[in-house]
């Protein structure tokens, strides 16, 4: 096996993300295209370039994750981890592809876990981290109920905020300060010591800052301009929660297609894991950014307009309680999906707004489909695996 190998798995690799960049790309601007704030296109772009740069913040951790930390391929030998890591692209794409053709937004991590833990039981049930899989299995539980308990609670405050025009300076300002906070901090602290914090704490008061001083005062010219104060505060913020969210997709999703390629090409000797690891994170961001701008369109819909009808406060909080949810367990390298996330955040604010706003059917696809996943791609990634390595050597 040699470059004809690599070439496949990097081939498979971007296959994977780009139909996740098309299937997911609804996550980072559904909201913002169904409120009627962003054009689908320009939308698409900005998200495309959100992710990419998403992807090189913070993609690192759980690209660590899926290479390593739920199957132990360094215990495994490398013919059998690049004919099960590539089992595991073939398998997770063609779940994802097929769920973007019924237009449902797809957890593209159950696929891929999924395929990992599939891999692993045809390689061998101790080379599995069955602690591992817990601790992610508890965190897709965790984050769709957090986020839609996240989205209750802030559009509790910044419903009431949208609707004051007084309060329409407040709202702009100390969103722009959450908004661009949270990934800096996150992109930033390293380790847990007092000039760590320090530093980091300083620097990310001097970035939210300028964002917030910048974003107020394009606001305070639209409102002197004769735009209603409101309306573009609720734009404004939208779209950089959009964007926001875009970034966390970035920083979480690209580990999908850039895992499973870093372990194969660790395992070709193509050099140390990090180096695989940084090489396989940009390949994937690419791909994942290509298909979000060309592909992107397919899953906008369901997002932003079948599940609760949405208006650009509802969106707004929609959107920024998945991209902080989305940010947090991509630093903490756990794999879990931007699907996740902002389905239980559109989830929350139908809630607030009472359960007979939310589409219950549409709901429960989506769940069904993500159910289904995990069994799918463990048995097609084992099946694939197991003839790779044993019947058709």
């Amino acid at each position: 096996m040699g470059v004809e190998v690599v070439a496949l798995a990097v081939f498979a690799a971007l296959f994977v993300a780009w139909n996740n960049g098309s299937n997911n790309a609804a996550n980072s601007v559904g909201t913002a295209v169904g409120a009627g704030v962003l054009p689908a296109k320009r939308a698409l772009i900005m998200a495309a370039l959100a992710s990419f740069a998403g992807s090189a913040a913070l993609g690192i951790y759980v690209t660590n994750t899926i290479m390593r930390g739920i199957v132990n391929t360094m215990s495994i030998s490398g013919p059998v981890v690049v004919k099960g890591m590539i089992s595991v692209l073939i398998a997770a794409g063609a779940w994802t592809l097929l769920s973007t053709f019924f237009k449902v937004p797809m957890s593209v991590h159950v696929c891929i876990v999924g395929g990992v833990i599939g891999f692993g039981l045809a390689a061998g049930f101790s080379t599995v981290s069955w602690g591992e899989v817990a601790r992610i299995l508890a965190a897709w539980a965790v984050v769709p109920v957090a986020t839609a308990g996240m989205a209750y609670g802030l559009y509790a405050v910044y419903g009431k905020a949208f609707r004051d025009p007084s309060l329409a300076r407040v709202a702009v300002i100390s969103a722009s300060y959450l908004t661009a906070g949270t990934p800096t901090i996150l992109v930033l602290l390293k380790t847990v010591s007092a000039s760590s914090i320090a530093f980091v704490a300083g620097v990310t008061l001097g970035v939210s800052s300028v964002a917030a001083v910048a974003i107020y005062a394009y606001w305070r010219r639209l409102v002197r301009g004769g735009r209603d104060p409101l309306v573009e505060a609720s734009r404004i913020l939208l779209i950089m929660a959009a964007a926001a969210m875009a970034f966390s997709f970035g920083s979480n999703d690209v580990a999908n297609s850039a895992g499973p390629l870093a372990a194969i090409l660790y395992a070709q000797g193509w050099g140390s894991a990090t180096k695989v690891m940084w090489t396989s994170l940009f390949i994937a961001a690419a791909g994942l950014s290509a298909g979000i701008a060309l592909w992107g369109s397919k899953v906008i819909e369901t997002v932003g307009e079948r599940i609760t009808p949405l208006s650009p406060p509802s969106a707004y909080v929609a959107q920024i309680s998945a991209t902080l949810a989305m940010l947090i367990v991509s630093r903490l390298g756990l794999p879990v999906s931007t699907s996740m996330a902002i389905v239980g955040g559109v989830m929350g604010v139908g809630l607030y707004r009472g359960i007979k706003t939310l589409n219950i059917k549409v709901i429960a696809r989506i769940f069904g489909m993500w159910l289904l996943a995990l069994p799918a791609t463990i048995a097609v990634t084992y099946a694939l695996t197991y003839a790779l390595t044993h019947v058709l050597t």
